[in-house]
């Protein structure tokens, strides 16, 4: 019944003063987890539940043969099998399970890629992704599956790769740790 009235679209917003490049931050993140060798870190913001994709990150993190650091912001149900999935790696895979909102500015400064694996159920899809926009305003470059509103959200400033693609999200994983500046140019986009 909307159609024939005048109506208004209000996006989500970012402050993006709170949500910028900084350094420091990332300094600061980074050296709390003992990372200070510049190996590229790989993060997830979010609920730690199936729908998330977690198990998918997992799976292809444990095949990508470039080196790299895990991060994984958030909490749920499925920390006590990320955390049994992340002792093997050692100090390679932190958690940070206690971040508030207003911290996550500093905590998304500290990564190199966001991936955003979400993974379609009978009854659910991913809607929006805020941590998406939050990822871009902090000069983070996004991979993301092709979930819900996912690929309307990224458009042309992230890599979107298939749910249930293994291979494709291995290989653009891999690309991309091989290639800071298609990291940089991605992160500026």
């Amino acid at each position: 019944g909307f159609a024939a009235r005048r109506t208004r679209v209000i996006p989500a917003g970012v402050d993006t003063a709170r949500f910028a490049a900084d350094a420091a931050a990332r300094a600061r993140i980074r050296a709390s987890f003992g990372w200070d060798d510049g190996t590229p870190v790989i993060g997830f913001v979010g609920r730690f539940v199936p729908e998330k994709g977690l198990e998918l990150l997992t799976d292809v993190l444990g095949s990508v043969r470039e080196p790299w650091r895990a991060l994984f912001i958030g909490s749920g149900p499925l920390e006590s099998q990320l955390r049994k999935w992340a002792a093997p790696f050692g100090d390679r895979v932190a958690m940070a399970t206690g971040v508030q909102h207003e911290q996550v500015p500093d905590y998304l400064n500290a990564l190199d890629l966001l991936c955003a694996p979400s993974q379609t159920t009978k009854q659910w899809r991913e809607q929006f992704g805020r941590m998406l926009i939050e990822a871009f305003a902090t000069g983070v470059p996004v991979v993301a599956s092709d979930s819900g509103e996912i690929p309307h959200v990224v458009g042309s400033a992230g890599v979107i790769v298939g749910e249930r693609d293994r291979a494709g999200w291995i290989a653009t994983l891999s690309d991309l740790l091989r290639d800071p500046a298609r990291r940089a140019a991605l992160g500026r986009a």
